[in-house]
C-alpha cells in the first residue's frame, strides 16, 4: 500500500475505553503529542456517535461492524490506514495477520477472538501468539495487550524490581531478590450510589460480559517453570489473600494472559492475578452459585454514560514476593473522581492511560509483541501522567508463603 501520511484507525471508539482514549488524546500531553505526529484519526465502531463523542476532528464513520478479517482490509484500504488501534473484540490473530499484509501497525488491550467463535479459554487464547503457534508476522509493529492488565502491570514489574533491589542493595532480577512469586493484585471498590441493593444484576466497571466469560472459565490458572498450572477450580469458586497496596485483600485467581506472558521472563517464580471484584459483583456472584453461564446473567455497567453516580477506587500493582528480603508492592491507586474528570472511570481511565502509553512506542518494534518488550520505564513514565506515580509499599517481615497456602475459603459459600 502506498502510503501517503500516517492515519489511525480507532476500532471501538464509542465504547467505555475507546472515549477515555480519546479523551486522554485531546488532554494530556502525551496524548496531544501522539495527535501531533497523526495526519488523521478515523473512528469506527458499530454503534451511532453520540453527541458528546470527544476527539475534535476525529474522522467519525457511520456504524461498522467488523466480523472479519476482510471486513478491517477494506477499511484500511478505503482510509489509507497506517495503524490500527482496536479497543474492541477484533481476533487478535487474524487481524494481525490482515495488517502484516498491508504494513500496517497494530494495538490491542487483550487478546481476543471473534464474536460467536469461542471464546477459548486465556491459556489457548495467549498461546496462539506463543512459539510454536506465533503467526510469522514482520512487517509491522503488532503490540498485544496494552492496557492496564495486561498493560501496565506488566511494565510494572520490571520498575518493581528495579525499587525493590534498590532498597536491599543487590541486582536488579528475580535470582538476585530471590523471588518466588510475583503476584499481580487487584482491588475495585467502585460503587453505583443508586444501587438499591438488587443481585440480579452483573454490575462491572469494565466489559460485564468479558469479566463473566473470565470467572467462568474452565479452571483458574497461575504459570510456573513458565508453564500454565490449573489450579483445579474455576476462577469464581475460590479466593487468595494477598497484599494489595496498604492491604490484604482476598480476591480470585482469574485466568489472565500477562500471567503466561511475563512466565516467559520469570521461569523461575510463581506468577498469578488475585482480583476483588467490585463490592455489588461480589454480591451477585455469592447469590447466585448457580448462575455459571455469562448469558444467564443480566449485566449492568458501572462508568459514564451509563452512570456517573459513583465513587470508590481501582488499585492494580504487582506484588513482588522474596524468600529473604520480604515483599514489594507497585501499583496505581486511581480513585473514581479522577476517572469522572475525564468523562471515564477509575477502571477505565488506568486501561485508557496503558493504551497511551503503548501506543506512544508503537512502531518502534517490529512482529509481534507485549508490553514487557517495551521501555518499561518510558511507559510507566507515560500512564503516571495520567494516573500520578505509582505507590510502593514494602514489607521486609512478610515470610514466603505459597498460593496453595494463601487459599482461603470457597468463594460462593461466604456471606
Amino acid at each position: 500500500m502506498n502510503r501517503i501520511n500516517r492515519r489511525a484507525l480507532v476500532v471501538g471508539a464509542q465504547g467505555g475505553v475507546g472515549r477515555a482514549v480519546l479523551t486522554l488524546l485531546e488532554r494530556t500531553d502525551a496524548g496531544r503529542r501522539l495527535l501531533g505526529g497523526l495526519d488523521a484519526v478515523v473512528l469506527a465502531d458499530r454503534v451511532p456517535a453520540r453527541a458528546a463523542a470527544p476527539l475534535r476532528g476525529g474522522v467519525q464513520l457511520p456504524p461498522v461492524t467488523i466480523r472479519s478479517g476482510g471486513d478491517l482490509a477494506r477499511l484500511i484500504q478505503e482510509h489509507q490506514i497506517t495503524e490500527v488501534v482496536d479497543l474492541s473484540s477484533l481476533d487478535t490473530v487474524e487481524c494481525s495477520q490482515v495488517c502484516d499484509g498491508f504494513g500496517v501497525d497494530f494495538l490491542c488491550t487483550s487478546v481476543e477472538e471473534w464474536a460467536g467463535h469461542g471464546p477459548l479459554p486465556t491459556d489457548e487464547a495467549i498461546a496462539r501468539l506463543l512459539p510454536p503457534q506465533r503467526p510469522a508476522i514482520e512487517r509491522g509493529s503488532y503490540l498485544v495487550g496494552s492496557g492496564a492488565n495486561p498493560g501496565l502491570v506488566n511494565a510494572l514489574v520490571f520498575e518493581a524490581l528495579d525499587a525493590f533491589a534498590s532498597r536491599v542493595g543487590v541486582a536488579s532480577s528475580a535470582d538476585a531478590l530471590e523471588l518466588y512469586a510475583i503476584l499481580i493484585t487487584e482491588e475495585d471498590t467502585t460503587i453505583d450510589l443508586d444501587d438499591d441493593g438488587s443481585t440480579d444484576e452483573f454490575a462491572m466497571t469494565w466489559s460485564p460480559w468479558h469479566c463473566l466469560e473470565e470467572l467462568f472459565e474452565p479452571a483458574a490458572f497461575v504459570a510456573s517453570n513458565g508453564r500454565v498450572r490449573r489450579l483445579g477450580h474455576e476462577p469464581a469458586a475460590c479466593e487468595y489473600a494477598a497484599r494489595c497496596g496498604d492491604r490484604v485483600i482476598e480476591g480470585l485467581a482469574v485466568p489472565h494472559e500477562e500471567v503466561v506472558t511475563l512466565a516467559r521472563r520469570f521461569p523461575s517464580v510463581e506468577i498469578g492475578f488475585i482480583y476483588r471484584l467490585p463490592p455489588s459483583a461480589r454480591r451477585a456472584l455469592k447469590a447466585h452459585p448457580g448462575r455459571r453461564n455469562p448469558q444467564s446473567w443480566a449485566t449492568r455497567k458501572l462508568h459514564p454514560p451509563f452512570t456517573t453516580s459513583l465513587a470508590g477506587n481501582d488499585r492494580v500493582g504487582v506484588l513482588l514476593c522474596s524468600r529473604r528480603y520480604g515483599e514489594l508492592w507497585m501499583g496505581f491507586d486511581t480513585t473514581v473522581e479522577a476517572g469522572l474528570t475525564f468523562g471515564t472511570n477509575a477502571t477505565q481511565l488506568q486501561v485508557a492511560a496503558g493504551v497511551l502509553a503503548g501506543w506512544s512506542q508503537l512502531g518502534r518494534r517490529k512482529g509481534l509483541h507485549f508490553v514487557e518488550d517495551l521501555d518499561s520505564r518510558e511507559f510507566i513514565r507515560t500512564a503516571s501522567a495520567v494516573l500520578g506515580p505509582p505507590i510502593v509499599v514494602c514489607d521486609p517481615s512478610a515470610r514466603p508463603v505459597s498460593l496453595i497456602e494463601r487459599r482461603s475459603r470457597a468463594f460462593a459459600a461466604t456471606a
